[in-house]
């Protein structure tokens, strides 16, 4: 064997030592890693908070509860958020939670699944949700004004935590920057540089179409541990489906099985429909399309469409 190829070897398994010293699953964490996830969510996070013409439409603000009612529904939507948290599986939990960063409101804290994620929202007339890296994630009052049930919020809520649980920002902006990801985090500016390269809106365009997916099988996991009824996902997105038949929850996959951009990040075909209604079909928990066995109760006998018309978002 030639020096040459002796080398390549060498090297090789050097590499492969490397990375699985390391704990690393993917050639994307390799270049950036969950402490700068965590650090890239941070620094957008503060654009958000100073209403950065770059991440915030005109008129947009971070909403605050100013009435009990708005309260309740506030503190509603981050307990629906928990519970979703606590059924995340070890596994993914480890994926995602960096070691050295820091969480919580004061920033000091070693991150845990009670401090890693934080849920935010923005008062807008955007139909919208959407996470970044790190585990922020956002909800704009219009979409929130638009869910028509609990299960609708929770499936969402679930679907943007799989976008954090999957990495699918991660992945995207490695694929997006290619080389200049590598420059920027190893040799440049580090993550701030990246957040320049791609621009702030970058998390604001909306996922390919096997990231959505993958993020609707997820959160019908999550709904279905948590016990309540994953039908929710369907029964958002079928809404924009002019095929869309409410009586027995089907469209028709020929006229609208393309993605079309009616919710921005969230465009809704016949096909996610159909597929989350396979899923339930197969859930081996029993939850059918109209019941789940576990269900939810409502907040002091209130539903959420109740809370929310309360709330006077």
């Amino acid at each position: 064997m030639s020096n040459k190829w002796k080398f390549f070897w060498a090297a090789s398994l050097i590499f492969v030592v490397f990375f699985q010293a390391c704990g690393m699953h993917s050639w994307e964490e390799l270049i950036i890693g969950k402490d700068d996830e965590k650090k890239m969510g941070r620094e957008f996070d503060s654009l958000i908070k100073v209403g950065d013409k770059s991440v915030m439409q005109a008129g947009e603000y971070i909403f605050t509860p100013q009435t009990p009612e708005q309260t309740t529904l506030y503190d509603y939507l981050q307990a629906r958020a928990k519970s979703i948290i606590n059924v995340i599986s070890k596994d993914d939990l480890e994926g995602i939670l960096p070691s050295s960063s820091v969480c919580g409101s004061n920033g000091k804290q070693k991150c845990t699944k009670d401090n890693f994620f934080e849920f935010k929202i923005i008062s807008s007339k955007t139909k919208n949700a959407f996470a970044v890296p790190g585990g922020y994630i956002y909800f704009y009052t219009e979409i929130l004004k638009d869910f028509q049930t609990e299960s609708e919020l929770s499936s969402v809520l679930g679907h943007e935590i799989g976008h954090v649980v999957l990495h699918h920002s991660r992945d995207r902006m490695v694929k997006s920057a290619g080389a200049s990801a590598i420059i920027s985090v190893f040799l440049g500016d580090g993550i701030a540089g990246l957040i320049g390269l791609l621009g702030a809106n970058f998390w604001l365009t909306k996922n390919g179409q096997e990231d959505e997916s993958a993020s609707d099988a997820i959160a019908f996991v999550y709904t279905d541990k948590i016990g309540i009824s994953s039908k929710g996902l369907g029964d958002f997105f079928g809404r924009a489906l002019k095929t869309y038949n409410k009586v027995d929850e089907t469209c028709d996959l020929k006229e609208e099985g393309s993605w079309t951009d009616v919710f921005s990040t969230h465009p809704p075909s016949c096909k996610r429909v159909m597929d989350n209604n396979e899923r339930i079909a197969k859930a081996k928990s029993g939850q059918t399309l109209t019941s789940h066995p576990r269900d939810v109760n409502y907040v002091n006998g209130k539903s959420y469409k109740q809370l929310v018309d309360e709330a006077k978002l």
